[in-house]
């Protein structure tokens, strides 16, 4: 019995192209690739490590009140006060809502 199937491991497909085509549609995909490494890398810089008394409140969904009682309780306690400012990390605020 014959078997006639047209599978793409049996049967490569051959395409002519000419140098410069080749060289063009190279760059292109090098061209997206560069692009999406800079679309992730530009993401990872913009990634905020610390967050505000407010920023932590509406991630936590918590007034500030309740923040205020975590850090006397050290239920979550910043983890860095410049001047009147205070800032939470990210890792911590992370584990309060695994918690």
């Amino acid at each position: 019995m014959n078997n006639n199937n047209n599978n793409s491991n049996d049967n490569p497909l051959l395409v002519q192209m000419t140098k410069d085509e080749l060289i063009r549609d190279v760059e292109q995909v090098v061209r997206k690739v560069v692009n999406q490494i800079q679309i992730e890398q530009q993401a990872l810089k913009n990634e905020k490590l610390t967050y505000t008394r407010d920023e932590t409140a509406e991630i936590l969904n918590v007034s500030l009140t309740t923040l205020h009682n975590w850090n006397k309780k050290e239920i979550l306690k910043p983890c860095a006060k410049i001047g009147r400012n205070v800032y939470y990390s990210k890792n911590d605020i992370q584990a309060r809502l695994n918690a």
